[in-house]
């Protein structure tokens, strides 16, 4: 059987954009688990470095994980992380300090911590749960769309090319809203957080391998929803070749 590339391009890039997807969302809840993943991450005061309280706190979609910092090698940028754990898994996480944090250590002598950068990430709640129904709804979509070209493989139907065209668009409206949510919070978020921290050993710093998968998720779904439109609207209204009649392919 010939398979047409132009008709399963659609699926192949909502397939990847679904993997990938799926990273950015389950990134980060389990140990181990893409915990390299995050949105940004949270340095504290170097004052906490006698094990009272994690030095770092990697803030993902559903979860946030946490660890301590190796020494730095001599010409190195600085130390690798050793994450220690993560925190349990919520479809509407929203990362608040005054709870990773325990109250004899955020309030101890030994740590300043700036109230206002939990003020900060308090503001900002409401804002990390939009991004997160946001993902949800693209991965649904995205599902959607796979779904319905499975469907449309063991039962053609004109009208299905429809249906996945529409979960395309919506998968691609979602992932690209949840992706410029992400990027205002990684770049606009870090630098606040990097001023009110300024002074307080305090600062954060943005995920570059999240951006990049969300984005490459959104422009892979937004090119899918191109090919798809093509595929429905341009080729999928042209009239089939009528096949020639059995007397003159007999005459020949």
């Amino acid at each position: 059987m010939k398979v047409d590339f132009k008709k399963i391009f659609p699926a192949l890039t909502a397939f990847i954009a679904f993997i990938l997807t799926l990273c950015c969302l389950f990134a980060g809840t389990q140990k181990n688990l893409l915990d390299g993943a995050d949105l940004l991450t949270l340095y504290t005061p170097q004052g906490s470095s006698d094990g009272t309280a994690n030095q770092f706190y990697s803030v993902h979609i559903m979860s946030y994980c946490h660890g301590s910092l190796e020494k730095a090698e001599p010409g190195s940028s600085g130390g690798a992380r050793n994450v220690t754990g993560c925190s349990d898994r919520k479809l509407l996480f929203a990362f608040d300090p005054t709870e990773a944090w325990h109250d004899g250590v955020s309030h101890g002598p030994n740590l300043e911590w700036p109230r206002v950068i939990s003020d900060d990430f308090h503001a900002f709640r409401l804002t990390t749960r939009s991004m997160a129904v946001m993902y949800i709804i693209g991965v649904g979509a995205v599902g959607s769309a796979l779904v319905a070209k499975v469907v449309s493989l063991i039962a053609p139907r004109r009208s299905q090319g429809l249906f996945e065209f529409g979960f395309l668009v919506l998968g691609a409206l979602s992932l690209s809203v949840a992706s410029i949510i992400a990027t205002v919070v990684a770049f606009e978020f870090v630098d606040l957080i990097n001023a009110h921290g300024d002074g307080s050993n305090v600062s954060a710093k943005y995920g570059d391998k999240f951006l990049g998968m969300t984005w490459a998720s959104a422009g892979l779904l937004l090119v899918g929803s191109i090919a798809s439109f093509i595929n429905v609207f341009v080729r999928g209204m042209q009239p089939e070749p009528a096949p020639a009649p059995k007397d003159e392919e007999e005459g020949e």
